[in-house]
C-alpha cells in the first residue's frame, strides 16, 4: 500500500481513537479560515503565502466555566513562502508587470493537544491551548527553484500555540473563533552543505551552501462545534 494511505489511515484512526475514549460529553465540528506561510531562504525572510486551510476535529468537553479539554484534529493546510517582484523596465525599454512566485507543501496535518477554558463574565468563553503536529507532505508546487524537490522531507513535526474564544448558539452548538501560531521543529526542506548544483547559464557546477527551511504559519480560523450530551440513567 502506499506510503501516503497509510499515513491518512492511521490519521483518521487515531482521531477516531480519541473521539471513542473522550467523557461524558464530546464536542465535534470544523474550522476553516486564511493562513499566512513563512520561511527564512540563506536567513533571509520571503514574503508570505496566503492561503486556506480547513480541519475537523474533536474534543472533550469538561465540566464548569474553568475546565481542560483534550482535542485532536485532522486537516489540510498549505505551508510555504512566495517571493513578489515590481513592476520594473530592463534596459531595452520592455516593461515587466509585477508578479509573484510561490512554493508551496500541501500537508495533511494530525495535531493532539490540550486546551484550558477561561472563566469571563460573559457568555463569551475565552481559551488557549498547546499542540503537537505531525505533518504528511502530500504534494508540492514550486513555481520557481524546482530542483529543490528532490531535498523535501516528506515526514515532519511541530507545535501549535492556539488563542480564541467561543459561545454558545444553542445547547449543542457552539461557534468561535481561533488564532494558531504553528511553528515547525523539523525541517520541510534540508540541503546539505557542498551540495552540486549545475548552473543552465554557465553550464558548469557550482558548490552551494546549507539550505535548512522551517515553516512557520499564522492562522485565522472560524468553527462551529457539535455537542454530543450523553445522560446515563441508572
Amino acid at each position: 500500500m502506499n506510503k501516503k494511505y497509510k499515513y491518512l489511515i492511521a490519521c483518521v484512526c487515531s482521531l477516531t481513537m480519541i473521539g471513542g475514549v473522550f467523557g461524558q460529553a464530546n464536542g465535534f465540528g470544523f474550522k476553516t479560515g486564511p493562513s499566512l506561510g513563512f520561511q527564512k531562504w540563506g536567513g533571509t525572510s520571503r514574503q508570505p503565502l496566503t492561503k486556506f486551510s480547513v480541519d475537523i476535529f474533536a474534543d472533550s468537553e469538561g465540566s464548569g466555566d474553568t475546565r481542560n479539554t483534550i482535542y485532536g484534529q485532522l486537516g489540510y493546510h498549505t505551508r510555504g513562502s512566495a517571493f513578489r517582484y515590481s513592476r520594473f523596465i530592463d534596459l531595452n525599454g520592455n516593461v515587466s508587470k509585477g508578479g509573484s512566485f510561490s512554493m508551496q507543501f500541501h500537508n495533511i496535518v494530525l495535531e493532539l493537544g490540550m486546551k484550558r477554558f477561561i472563566k469571563t463574565p460573559t457568555k463569551l468563553q475565552a481559551f488557549y491551548a498547546l499542540g503537537l503536529r505531525g505533518e504528511y507532505t502530500a504534494k508540492t508546487k514550486f513555481e520557481i527553484q524546482e530542483s529543490y524537490r528532490d531535498f523535501v522531507r516528506k515526514y515532519n513535526y511541530g507545535i501549535s500555540l492556539r488563542l480564541g474564544a467561543e459561545s454558545r448558539v444553542s445547547k449543542v452548538v457552539a461557534m468561535g473563533f481561533e488564532f494558531n501560531i504553528a511553528q515547525d521543529i523539523s525541517r520541510q526542506i534540508w540541503v546539505p552543505a557542498g551540495t552540486k548544483w549545475y548552473d543552465y547559464y554557465t553550464g558548469s557546477y557550482t558548490i552551494g551552501a546549507e539550505q535548512s527551511i522551517r515553516n512557520f504559519s499564522l492562522e485565522l480560523s472560524v468553527y462551529f462545534r457539535f455537542l454530543q450530551i450523553i445522560v446515563y440513567e441508572e
